[in-house]
């Protein structure tokens, strides 16, 4: 029996019902939320019960308890509702005029950056299409464009495009800069090295969190001493404010570091030059009219910056 069969013949809405009981935790407030009676919800929970055979609430001083197999079939649509919403929104752009609409997935860095540059041109020339913006972590930029619809990824370059069986194009290269707060030290130097930046404080990412710093890591001479991170972050867009702040200094990438300068804060090259790439990431279908507009309208942008 495949695993679909066993769902018999529960609709999505039932599963919608399900989850907002227990997310809203009353009968009542789901029933606010979802627009609808309490006795439609009431009697929705009772015919999935029955129609899976396990009770998924018990009774406590009047109020509904999930039980073991309820909290565990919550958290399984928990994790798994972004794909319910992806086939929705996929259907309300299959209602629509789809021609003039599409989706883009990127990470951070890029999106408030050199994708925002490049999109206010292509809507300047395509008024009438709509876009749809997904800022992801990197790894999540692959499956949007696999697995959730999106017609186009940008991302720093890798090799999990490849095993995901998309297809990629290099567009771009910049390379990692040194911030630092605007009079510090560090400005009298043409370039930054490792040996420069281990005299200060650095705010940087938890080891093997951050592809920047896995990138970092390859060159750097590990035989050489290593300070450790005054403070640690979860993404590169977090490390300027704290760098303006006289926190510490960082390394960024060049492409968010073009979005995010300003006066209180200076800059310089890192060497050994580490390379960040940026690529495209197209699904296994015919990229659209739209989709090739704006992907024009990108390499402008980068072609503006200095680097193919």
């Amino acid at each position: 029996m495949s695993a679909l069969a066993s769902l018999g013949a529960m609709s999505l809405r039932q599963l919608e019902v399900f989850y907002a009981v227990i997310d809203a935790g009353s009968i009542t407030a789901a029933a606010e939320n979802l627009h609808i009676s309490q006795p439609t919800v009431s009697t929705m929970i009772k015919r999935i019960e029955d129609q899976l055979g396990l009770a998924l609430f018990r009774k406590e001083r009047g109020r509904l308890i999930p039980t073991n197999e309820g909290r565990l079939l919550f958290e399984t649509l928990h994790r798994n509702f972004r794909c319910f919403e992806s086939i929705a929104n996929t259907i309300s752009m299959l209602q629509k005029d789809i021609s003039q609409r599409m989706s883009i997935a990127t990470i951070q860095p890029l999106g408030n950056g050199i994708v925002s540059s490049a999109l206010k041109l292509f809507l300047e020339e395509r008024p009438d299409a709509h876009v749809q913006l997904l800022i992801r972590p990197r790894k999540d930029v692959y499956t949007a464009v696999a697995a959730e619809g999106a017609d186009l990824g940008i991302s720093f370059q890798t090799g999990e495009a490849e095993r995901e069986g998309l297809t990629v194009e290099h567009v771009s290269s910049g390379r990692l800069f040194c911030i630092m707060p605007h009079g510090h030290p560090l400005e009298e130097k043409s370039i930054i090295t490792h040996d420069d930046m281990i005299n200060y404080p650095i705010v940087s990412f938890p080891p093997g969190h951050q592809w920047l710093l896995t990138q970092f890591e390859k060159v750097i001479d590990k035989s050489k001493p290593r300070r450790e991170p005054i403070l640690t972050v979860e993404s590169v867009m977090s490390i300027y404010p704290h760098v303006e702040k006289g926190i510490g200094i960082g390394l960024v990438d060049e492409f968010s570091l073009r979005s995010n300068y300003t006066e209180r804060l200076s800059y310089r090259p890192f060497e050994p030059v580490i390379n960040v790439a940026v690529d495209f990431i197209y699904p296994n279908r015919r990229a659209s009219e739209l989709t090739k507009a704006f992907a024009r309208h990108f390499n402008s942008v980068c072609k503006s910056i200095g680097h193919s």
